[in-house]
């Protein structure tokens, strides 16, 4: 953003004051340097892994005991990094990542719950906090995320081997997945305002990060996209989550563009017919998690093709 970025005089300076830190052993700012960087953020180690599966990772580093990969996505200059679950450690984690970095803006890929079909990926237009407060996306970033929604456009899974219950094989979605565009998504708290802890040895879910090696016809398409926007034009939240909101309102402060695919991991057209959440999310959360960053990297490719 044009009101965040140096001028050669606030550089020459920094790298002054580097110098001098160094000796000191003192902490300085991170700069990514030109061009500011895309923050692509996830909450936990599953989303994540199918971001990174499409990125080329040049650097690390650690923000709030997390570890962020500086590279490449879809020909895009980002930075890929956990939040961690929960409102306030989406907060306290995209905070942090934009006091130390210039960000371009911030993509979120992650998965969530919603009354449109699992894999669908849904990218409303805004989010809100339970009290209801909202926060929009950025415009022009919606309008590329339209061009999505149409027949062909993203190639989604529509098939998957669930993670629970075990020996199940193969299962598809009755309907090819989706990308919805529009309405609004609302992010809430369960954790009563206390930071969710992760786990440095726990699974995809309850990890710290991800582990290491971790990696229909067009006019049915058409018909579901009909649908499936039909429903986001109605008052109910299109998806459900616990971070996004919060991670939007960080970026509206600092007028930090902002955009959020989040796929469908509990929700309608389940073949196994698994009783709702939590079930579904731990059947289906992997497979939505690869839905939503197929989608990110077809998002990025689009903004590529725009600024080239």
């Amino acid at each position: 953003m044009e009101g965040r970025t140096h001028g050669v005089l606030g550089r020459v300076l920094a790298a002054a004051l580097f110098v001098g830190l160094a000796a000191c052993g003192g902490t300085l700012r991170i700069d990514s340097g030109p061009p500011p960087r895309v923050a692509v953020l996830s909450a936990f180690p599953a989303e994540m892994a199918p971001v990174l599966a499409q990125a080329t990772v040049d650097d690390t580093v650690m923000i709030n005991d997390r570890r962020f990969r500086i590279g490449t996505l879809s020909g895009v200059p980002v930075i890929i990094g956990l939040t961690g679950v929960g409102l306030v450690n989406a907060a306290a984690t995209t905070h942090a990542l934009l006091e130390q970095f210039e960000v371009a803006g911030i993509v979120v890929s992650a998965v969530a719950g919603s009354a449109l079909q699992i894999g669908d990926v849904t990218v409303p237009a805004t989010w809100e906090l339970a009290d209801g407060t909202g926060y929009a996306v950025d415009g022009d970033w919606l309008k590329l995320a339209e061009a999505m929604a149409a027949p062909g456009a993203v190639s989604l899974e529509r098939c998957t081997v669930p993670v629970s219950p075990p020996g199940k094989g193969t299962v598809c979605m009755l309907e090819q997945p989706v990308v919805v565009v529009g309405g609004v998504g609302q992010s809430t708290d369960p954790f009563g305002g206390k930071p969710f802890p992760c786990s440095p040895k726990g699974n995809d879910v309850f990890g710290c990060d991800v582990a290491s090696g971790t990696s229909g016809s067009a006019a049915a398409a058409q018909r579901r996209a009909s649908e499936a926007a039909a429903t986001a034009d109605t008052e109910a939240p299109v998806a459900v989550d616990n971070e996004t909101a919060a991670i939007a309102a960080e970026a509206a402060q600092r007028g930090v563009r902002f955009i959020a695919f989040r796929a469908v991991s509990d929700g309608a057209g389940d073949p196994l017919m698994l009783p709702g959440y939590p079930t579904q999310f731990f059947a289906y959360y992997r497979f939505a998690a690869q839905n939503a960053a197929t989608a990110t990297g077809a998002f990025l490719r689009r903004l590529a093709a725009r600024q080239s």
